[in-house]
């Protein structure tokens, strides 16, 4: 799935796109006189620039010699120029040390000589060199001062472009929700720019078909579709065409991939290029091959084959060698199918392409296992599966090192801040003391009379007020010592609330599937074990509501490794029965973290909502739902054992419960029902929980929600929360 990054590359003035006229006549001008130096370093300048889309060997030769004539003059405008060019060399040349250090630089010159509109483009392009390092907290943190900068200016279009690369950025790290705000942000905005429609829109929805949710991802694809076709921007209508054509064929909507393919078709006779051919055939191949007319998809992948070039674009060889192995399989013939296989897999070991190297893992094993070979079919199953654990372990683990490191770079920028007000404090100060030294000069001679009289009788008072002093200076430095540790744990703790929170469901998500929802959500400590979480996948919607073991940061870790497990069972392994998603998390908790006899785990309910047939099914581990209907509470079964090692280790249920127009559905963790409080300081229990649902079961669900919470925190009164709390109500239409 292709994604778009577009990046700010400023400069002083209008370029012409690098055009040969335009360059010759710069370089013709440096033959004739110039009325100053200054116009010398612009047009060496301007050359180096222009010579980016030609020769980067050429633009440096013309950049050393700008460089060094405006610092000869002393002419800053010329140096930063040269400088911001430069940056862009170092980058494209994947120079990455020097490329930030020239950026840094040119952060500081642009701030010294206050030229505030150039800052959106050099913390833009320092945030594009972390991308391409693949340092994503530091180029967020770029493109985020640049878009702040921006919006400073109300430099619209510039701020499009950045949020933009904020999504593309998150998405690459797979915090997919912020990336569908950061794009949303942008689609807003350009209502009022008029910008590039199709490119956003492009992007949302490889967010959603990142996710596996195909029906988002073809309704925004349709979209920029639309938007592009307008604009006539064929470039960009091939990559929708072929997304779409992908999309379809995932949700086997064959008729449309047809269509799209032929649209395609048209695109590439327009352009008429071998890479936007190579793109047609080998999705054609593989439409063809899903409708399993393999000869005619087998021609297809050979003309793919045609225009792929093996030198220039290994990856492209790879895939259609990949897709010729699939369609072999197919027809029967093992032989070739292995030999395509592993020509694929040798291209691809060689690549950084995780993805592609564990389907043609899964590729051969099937080809394998066909052709009788169990052994060696086996050994490149658990090849696939070793991979692929280890990709979705690094992705967890890259997006939560990103949030620390963001954390990280927030909390230095606050001390370099709080250290700069010391100085600024420091400073006036010894302007104060300057100024009363004269003062004190001017009354010293009394002062010298004063305390000779007084010398004798406060002698023994000073030598106590001395001792006293250094006592309450030791008690300060100890309570500042605490505080400061204080701060750190408090630190660490909202660190962890931040990957918690980008774990949980969004509430955009939740409201779209279920508009008549709420989730009362109330951690014990700053982070939670409780965790309400959801996705969706091929038409239904599945929605936990889970209470992890623990609370506080071991509980929100825990909640973290369940929300992976359960994802990776729906959203990659294509699991759909709830009882059968808890049995693989389950089967996962033991294999990671159930050593030395530990039972960690969670407690909870999966529900999966149908939206085709309107069908409502559910798993529980010990938490039971319940359901308000006419006026009577029902109560739901529930397995009698955690998800996690355990004494019972049975294979948990799949219930189905008949849905009626009007029910309210309810569940939830033990948090609320445990509270302490009312008059007596006791439990409130389920009984008195359940007794308060029947009560306010005909308020609308936001009454409900803030009815439940109003009751929570009036039983609870002075006494502490004893347990996380998490309840989720809908009404059922």
């Amino acid at each position: 799935m292709r994604s778009w990054l577009l990046v700010i590359t400023l400069f002083t003035c209008s370029l012409a796109n690098g055009q040969t006229t335009y360059l010759d006549s710069l370089k013709s001008s440096l033959q004739k006189p110039v009325s100053s130096d200054t116009m010398r370093v612009f047009q060496y300048n301007e050359i180096a620039w222009t010579y980016l889309d030609y020769s980067l060997d050429s633009t440096y030769l013309y950049l050393q010699k700008g460089l060094a004539l405006a610092k000869k003059k002393n002419y800053s405008n010329g140096i930063m120029d040269a400088k911001n060019v430069l940056g862009i060399y170092y980058r494209l040349t994947s120079r990455y040390p020097e490329a930030i250090h020239i950026y840094e630089e040119l952060i500081r010159l642009r701030k010294k000589y206050h030229q505030e509109d150039k800052l959106i483009g050099a913390y833009s392009n320092l945030g594009s060199v972390y991308y391409e390092k693949k340092e994503f907290a530091k180029a967020l943190k770029n493109y985020q001062k640049s878009l702040e900068q921006a919006q400073k200016l109300k430099d619209d279009e510039r701020a499009l472009v950045l949020y933009t690369n904020l999504g593309v950025t998150y998405k690459a790290i797979g915090l997919y929700d912020q990336a569908i705000v950061a794009f949303e942000d942008g689609l807003k905005l350009n209502k009022k720019v008029k910008g590039d429609e199709g490119s956003l829109y492009l992007n949302l929805g490889t967010v959603y078909h990142d996710r596996q949710m195909y029906h988002q991802s073809i309704k925004y694809f349709l979209i920029a579709k639309k938007a592009v076709e307008k604009a006539g921007n064929y470039r960009l209508l091939e990559t929708i065409l072929y997304n779409l054509s992908l999309d379809y064929r995932h949700t086997k909507q064959y008729a449309l991939a047809k269509r799209m393919l032929g649209e395609l078709k048209e695109v590439a006779q327009r352009l008429d290029e071998d890479a936007v051919w190579f793109t047609y055939y080998r999705s054609e191949a593989n439409y063809l091959s899903d409708i399993k007319k393999y000869p005619e998809a087998l021609k297809s992948a050979e003309q793919a084959e045609l225009m792929s070039n093996k030198e220039a674009d290994l990856l492209n060889y790879a895939e259609i060698q990949l897709t010729k192995a699939t369609i072999y399989q197919e027809m029967g013939q093992s032989k070739l199918a292995i030999q395509h296989a592993e020509t694929a897999l040798e291209a691809f070991n060689d690549s950084e392409d995780v993805n592609a190297r564990i389907r043609t893992y899964n590729s051969l094993s099937e080809i394998l296992k066909k052709a009788g070979d169990h052994k060696k079919a086996l050994e490149y199953f658990e090849k696939a599966n070793s991979l692929k654990e280890k990709m979705d372990l690094e992705a967890v683990t890259n997006q939560i090192a990103t949030l620390n490191s963001l954390n990280e770079l927030e909390r230095k920028e606050q001390d370099l801040a709080i250290s700069e007000q010391t100085n600024q404090l420091i400073r006036a100060e010894n302007n104060r003391k300057s100024n009363l030294i004269l003062g004190l000069f001017l009354i010293g001679g009394l002062i010298v009379i004063s305390l000779g009289i007084s010398f004798k009788s406060n002698r023994q008072k000073k030598k106590a007020n001395t001792l006293l002093n250094a006592q309450n200076e030791e008690i300060e430095n100890q309570k500042s010592l605490i505080e400061e540790k204080q701060t750190e744990i408090l630190d660490s703790i909202r660190y962890a609330k931040r990957i918690q929170e980008s774990l949980l469901v969004q509430q955009k998500l939740l409201h779209e599937s279920l508009p008549e929802s709420f989730i009362f959500f109330q951690p014990k400590d700053i982070v939670s074990g409780d965790f309400y979480w959801a996705t969706k996948r091929d038409g239904k919607f599945y929605l936990a509501i889970c209470d992890s073991t623990g609370h506080g940061v071991p509980g929100a870790f825990m909640s973290a490794l369940n929300i992976t497990f359960l994802s990776e069972a729906i959203n990659q392994l294509g699991i759909s029965e709830p009882g059968r998603i808890f049995n693989h998390v389950r089967n996962r908790l033991v294999e990671s973290i159930s050593h030395d006899g530990a039972k960690d785990g969670m407690d909870g309910v999966l529900f999966c909502f149908d939206e085709t047939s309107r069908k409502l099914t559910y798993t529980a581990a010990y938490n039971y739902p319940v359901i308000i209907r006419g006026g009577e509470l029902i109560k739901f079964a529930a397995d009698k054992m955690p998800v996690g090692k355990s004494d019972i280790m049975n294979d948990f249920q799949t219930y189905v419960i008949d849905i009626e127009p009007g029910d309210e559905l309810f569940a939830y963790t033990d948090g609320y029902a445990d509270q302490f409080g009312g008059e007596s300081g006791k439990k409130l229990k389920l009984a008195n929980l359940h007794a308060y649902l029947l009560r306010i079961s005909d308020k609308t669900m936001t009454e409900q929600h803030a009815l439940l919470k109003e009751y929570f925190h009036s039983w609870r009164g002075d006494l502490d929360q004893v347990d996380d709390v998490c309840l989720f109500g809908v009404k059922l239409i």
